[in-house]
């Protein structure tokens, strides 16, 4: 077991790593002990892996499960609520524990409800997803979409642990592998050339990525999202560089409504987009420019962004969550391992990034 402290002060816990984990964890959260846990999933999550993970957290105490849908859509408010209604069953005390058996969706909206039931609860989250295990699970960021914008109502609640099993992802389509895959590739771009070069090593579309090098991959892109989120926990500054890509990609998720692009895809487009606009700038080389496309076009294909409408999506930025004085922030790299923050991108520039983006998937399609 490989384990990664985040070092917050009295709300430190760890990233612990390891193949068959989900078995250890009475040993792994025995800290916890003693408490009445409320395990919450999906229902696709929950047939395939709950029964094994209640079975295991019984050795902390008494446990009930709460199942909620599948998809970013019902990241809202009525699943909040129904959630907050399954706690209330269990007769959930302030002493209560939540542990986030799932993917992003399942741990945000546990996480959320976690932060404000009974003004605060602790939670525990088991990500099952390879997206959830190197960003959503890490940084204690939590929360629900609105209907103007993603993540519009959230909080800041850490975690107790978070537990990664790579076993799940045995189980886990192609295509959500590619997902996660982005945001390990963004580490890389951020902070990380050597685990840059080892997700362009991977076979083409991800097929047959040996497991070995998954859970290294799986490390150091946790890793390197600990270190941002210790030296700014709430976001103040410097963690504003993992948004590298979700400018663009929270737009894209927000004008088809949650339904056409998993997350990491749309960060996917999104990062080409941030690293046309840097090139256009005259930040980051024309190498390095082809270097980071090139890199999230090998992860497989996309969904489609060239028959969305500038205007919607040009919309759905000025409400965005990161928009500073009513200006869009843009995360843009300067090289494979640097960024910086820009709060002065233009409306052309987006849109020009926009027309890029769809040339590229012409191409692509050729």
């Amino acid at each position: 077991m490989i384990e990664i402290p985040v070092e917050l002060g009295e709300r430190r816990y760890a990233i612990a790593i390891g193949h068959g984990l989900a078995r250890l964890l009475p040993d792994v959260l025995g800290f916890l002990r003693g408490r009445r846990v409320v395990l919450v999933s999906s229902r696709r999550v929950f047939a395939l892996h709950g029964s094994r993970v209640a079975r295991a957290l019984a050795a902390l105490g008494p446990v009930a499960h709460a199942l909620m849908p599948d998809g970013e859509r019902y990241k809202n408010a009525t699943t909040l609520d129904a959630l907050y209604e399954a706690f209330g069953r269990a007769r959930l005390g302030r002493d209560g524990l939540v542990v986030a058996l799932g993917g992003g969706v399942v741990g945000d909206v546990a996480g959320f409800a976690a932060a404000t039931y009974m003004r605060g609860i602790d939670w525990v989250t088991v990500p099952t997803t390879l997206l959830s295990m190197v960003d959503s699970s890490i940084g204690g960021k939590v929360g629900i979409n609105h209907s103007g914008a993603k993540n519009l109502i959230g909080a800041f609640h850490q975690p107790r642990a978070v537990v990664i099993d790579p076993v799940f992802l045995d189980s886990l389509p192609l295509r959500e592998v590619r997902s996660g895959a982005y945001e390990v590739l963004k580490c890389g771009i951020l902070a990380d050339r050597a685990l840059f070069a080892s997700v362009r090593r991977a076979p083409p579309g991800l097929r047959g990525w040996n497991r070995v090098d998954v859970e290294r991959a799986v490390t150091d892109a946790c890793r390197v999202k600990a270190e941002v989120v210790e030296r700014d926990e709430r976001e103040g500054g410097l963690r504003r560089v993992l948004n590298l890509g979700h400018t663009l990609g929270h737009a894209l998720e927000s004008v088809t409504r949650y339904r056409r692009f998993t997350h990491g895809e749309a960060v996917g487009w999104g990062m080409i987009g941030a690293a046309w606009i840097a090139r256009r700038r005259g930040l980051l080389a024309d190498p390095a420019f082809d270097a980071i496309a090139s890199a999230v076009d090998h992860l497989g294909p996309r969904p489609r962004v060239s028959d969305l409408a500038p205007a919607p999506i040009l919309d759905a930025l000025t409400r965005d969550k990161k928009a500073r004085a009513g200006r869009t922030v843009f995360v843009l790299p300067t090289a494979v391992g640097r960024v910086v923050v820009k709060g002065d991108v233009d409306r052309a520039e987006i849109k020009n990034a926009l027309r890029v983006m769809a040339a590229r998937e012409a191409q692509l399609e050729r």
